[in-house]
């Protein structure tokens, strides 16, 4: 018979479960877990290279070989100091980007770094899988990681994005660790504080907003000092808890911060100083200032108002995770509240409490401090997998309270996931390669978002755009084909382009092709696909009813 449904003090006990779970459920949920893991990165190295090159890729492909000739050159080769920008962020995933491209030679640089991506990617999956669990079990961790695996958006990025990926992984991998370490106090092994000093320094080396981790352990360590200062009523007691943990927290803070500066050669020159340098630069970084679309307007992205970020991922995110990452959030903010305090609930309600600031912190932060944003929410896409996690965290509470009532709640609840699950496949399948452009159905999917928001903000559409080119060419003009050479101009950079284009299509200049180009191409950020609205469109790439990356021919136009 089915009992009462747990309350939301039993849910807090219930987190952080001691032990492996052993009935036959839980062990088919890891089952599942792990075919999970393994059909992903058979699909990561199946498609990985349908996908075009960003506009952030070629200078992290340099930067990752400037590190490298920083070091082999007896830190005598010092290019690395002043790349571009670049130099303010560290380079932990460029340098092991380049060493895994030197590995995998003759593949092209393109291409590795393109199998590495979505093999991190599925990485980022299981430590999701890994933290859920950790905190619910089996059922909450085989939600969390199908719901990241089938994020369109996280997917889409896994592939070609060599600064945001990489970070949002080592972030959940980290939050994995300092939860581990969380539920072992007061006495953590050796090995748990190892891991927990690797994954901060893994995480500060892509970018300097890890710093965070460390604030997220030092608060666990002084509530958690403080609480036993309070349970004993000894002011001395609490001391002796901050001083011992304390200790160890400083260790991992510096052991963190030595592995993030070995990849780093700019703030290895000033490495107390530069650091922080950097991190104030970058939370009002505006170097890219540009106009956007939002809520149908162009506005300038220094000039955007708090509402971008919520929009965002209020229309990004899959309905389901906003809905029980919300819905999550909010009944750990009142369990933390009612039974926080509680001292059989200490551990669960650190980890809850480092798990919430971990997630919503970061984007309230820029909102209030009013961050230069754009891209969507890109440069947050780190808050996805903890917020999967909360999202996770949620469903397995809705599947403990129906199995109350109804024996077979929890089959109905994995039921709707899979079915949910199963929706955003196919829409992924039919934005392929394209998925980091998903959105919602509250918005009308990504016909309703064309024109109102970005959608190929990283200029992915290019890539079938030109190939799109070549092949309208071959079809029209197979004679001529072979033995001329054709210019275009468009809103893409010339490393990008010739990554795409054979030897006889070429970016358009003056001096040998004319003051007239033979084709233009264009995507629909900054509205260059709506240039030259006379010339016909020969190709066009579109998803889902909306427009994304067109090629005009100009031939028939007069020279201008």
């Amino acid at each position: 018979m089915p009992g009462p449904a747990p309350s939301t003090s039993a849910w807090l006990a219930g987190l952080l479960p001691a032990g492996p779970a052993t009935d036959a459920a839980a062990r088919w949920c890891d089952r599942l877990a792990l075919l999970l893991f393994v059909a992903l990165a058979a699909l990561a190295l199946w498609i990985f290279g349908d996908y075009g090159v960003t506009w952030d890729e070629p200078p992290h492909l340099t930067y990752g070989n400037l590190i490298g000739r920083y070091y082999l050159s007896g830190l005598q080769d010092t290019a690395a100091l002043e790349f571009r920008t670049n130099y303010y962020y560290g380079g932990g995933y460029d340098a092991f980007g380049a060493l895994f491209r030197w590995l995998a030679a003759p593949m092209s640089n393109t291409r590795a770094i393109h199998m590495l991506g979505g093999l991190v990617g599925v990485l980022g999956v299981i430590g999701t899988w890994r933290l859920a669990r950790r905190l619910a079990g089996p059922f909450a961790g085989l939600v969390a990681a199908l719901l990241l695996a089938t994020n369109p958006v996280y997917f889409g990025h896994m592939f070609n994005n060599p600064k945001d990926l990489p970070f949002a992984v080592a972030y959940v991998w980290a939050l994995d660790a300092l939860i581990a370490v969380i539920a072992a106090l007061p006495r953590p092994r050796r090995g748990q504080w190892l891991a927990l000093t690797f994954a901060f320094g893994a995480a500060m080396s892509v970018r300097i907003a890890g710093v965070l981790l460390l604030c997220y352990l030092g608060l666990a360590l002084a509530l958690y000092a403080a609480h036993q200062g309070k349970m004993r009523r000894s002011l001395d007691a609490a001391l002796a808890y901050l001083a011992r943990l304390g200790t160890r927290g400083l260790g991992v803070a510096a052991g963190a911060w030595a592995l993030m500066l070995l990849t780093w050669p700019w703030a290895l020159q000033d490495p107390l100083r530069r650091p922080f340098v950097t991190l104030t630069h970058m939370s009002s970084y505006s170097l890219h200032r540009r106009k956007m679309p939002f809520g149908g307007e162009d506005i300038l992205n220094t000039e955007i108002g708090w509402d971008y970020l919520p929009t965002y991922f209020g229309y990004q995110l899959p309905e389901l995770v906003l809905l029980a990452g919300l819905l999550g959030s909010a009944v750990a903010v009142f369990g933390l509240l009612r039974h926080g305090h509680q001292h059989r609930h200490l551990s669960p309600a650190l980890a809850l409490l480092t798990l919430g600031l971990a997630t919503w912190l970061p984007p309230i932060y820029a909102i209030v401090k009013d961050s230069v944003l754009y891209d969507g929410y890109r440069h947050f896409l780190f808050v996805v997998p903890p917020l999967t996690v909360i999202a996770a965290l949620a469903i397995e509470l809705a599947a403990t309270r129906l199995r109350a009532r109804l024996r077979a709640g929890r089959i109905i609840v994995a039921a709707v996931v899979a079915a949910c699950s199963l929706d955003l496949v196919l829409t992924m399948h039919r934005l392929h390669p394209h998925e980091y452009i998903y959105f919602n159905r509250l918005i009308g999917g990504l016909g309703g978002a064309q024109g109102n928001y970005d959608t190929d903000y990283y200029g992915n559409t290019f890539k079938e755009a030109l190939t799109g080119l070549q092949r309208w060419l071959w079809r029209n003009d197979p004679d001529g084909y072979l033995d001329t050479v054709y210019s275009f101009r468009g809103c893409i950079s010339s490393p990008t382009a010739r990554h795409y284009l054979p030897p006889n299509i070429r970016r358009h200049q003056r001096k040998l092709f004319g003051t007239s180009a033979d084709f233009h191409v264009g995507y629909t950020r900054g509205h260059c696909d709506q240039k030259h609205p006379d010339a016909p469109v020969i190709v066009a790439v579109e998803r889902e009813g909306a427009r994304l990356n067109v090629v005009k021919d100009l031939r028939e136009r007069a020279p201008r």
